[in-house]
């Protein structure tokens, strides 16, 4: 690990399966992520609205295509999109100590992940030190089975095609065909098993290829184009719809903004 003299005001994680940000974040407008996520607050109770109802609380979890509305109030936030399969979701869920219109509160281990957290980013850790620090913190060990937990190996294999080429619009029925299932019966399952329509799961992924395209060196229109959006307009309406935002909140290097790639999961 290489301790920074000034710790950088934001920074953003990204590995194969998860992705994580630590930072400031301006105003955010009503969101429904592409994967679940865990939010945490801190230095202070967050204040989400979900539908009539506000709550407040240091740590939350999401599941995917929850619309829900943070308000930051400009203070620091750490946020991790979890695997898309389930299983972060899976062994966070039990650590949650309330459900409110579906979103989970106030996790038990709140307290250490908090620290962890304050910890990178005081640190400025490099990304396989911080998938390091977060392994059975923020998400389970590969070596450990989580109960509960079973993968449809279809819905894998389609979250894999997807992953491996995610500027080919592969059709529903062609990548049911492909899996053994009926266009109907795909689109069900993979809801089920992720959360989200298989559309939107492609949507998202692209945004994370956006981001480690740009973390190499790319151009924000280069990069959409490149991760299969039809222009950086596209890629626009998508990051603020999913997000909350608009991209170059996040993805704009400058000195205060790090993107650190990495090969965990």
């Amino acid at each position: 690990m290489n301790p920074l003299a000034t710790p950088p005001s934001n920074v953003l994680y990204l590995w194969p399966l998860r992705t994580l940000f630590i930072g400031q974040l301006g105003r955010l407008s009503p969101m429904s992520q592409g994967a679940h996520a865990l939010m945490f607050a801190l230095d202070a109770p967050l204040s989400v609205r979900i539908g009539e109802h506000e709550y407040r609380s240091r740590s939350l979890l999401v599941p995917a295509g929850t619309r829900f509305h943070p308000d930051t109030r400009g203070q620091r936030i750490a946020c991790c999109f979890l695997d898309p399969l389930g299983r972060d979701f899976l062994y966070l869920q039990a650590q949650m100590r309330r459900c409110h219109d579906g979103v989970y509160v106030e996790s038990v281990r709140q307290a250490e992940q908090l620290s962890v957290l304050e910890h990178l980013w005081q640190q400025g850790a490099d990304a396989a030190t911080a998938y390091s620090q977060l392994t059975d913190v923020l998400f389970p060990s590969v070596s450990v089975s989580e109960p509960g937990f079973r993968v449809d190996e279809r819905i894998e294999r389609v979250v894999d095609m997807i992953r491996a080429d995610p500027a080919d619009n592969i059709s529903n029925d062609e990548l049911a065909a492909r899996v053994g299932l009926s266009g109907a019966r795909l689109q069900r399952l993979f809801k089920e098993s992720t959360g989200i329509p298989i559309r939107r799961y492609r949507l998202w992924h692209r945004l994370f290829v956006t981001s480690s395209m740009m973390a190499m060196g790319s151009t924000l229109t280069d990069a959409a184009l490149a991760a299969g959006f039809s222009d950086s307009s596209h890629l626009t309406h998508v990051f603020r719809s999913m997000l909350g935002m608009k991209p170059s909140m996040v993805l704009r290097r400058s000195r205060d903004m790090r993107i650190l790639v990495g090969t965990g999961q």
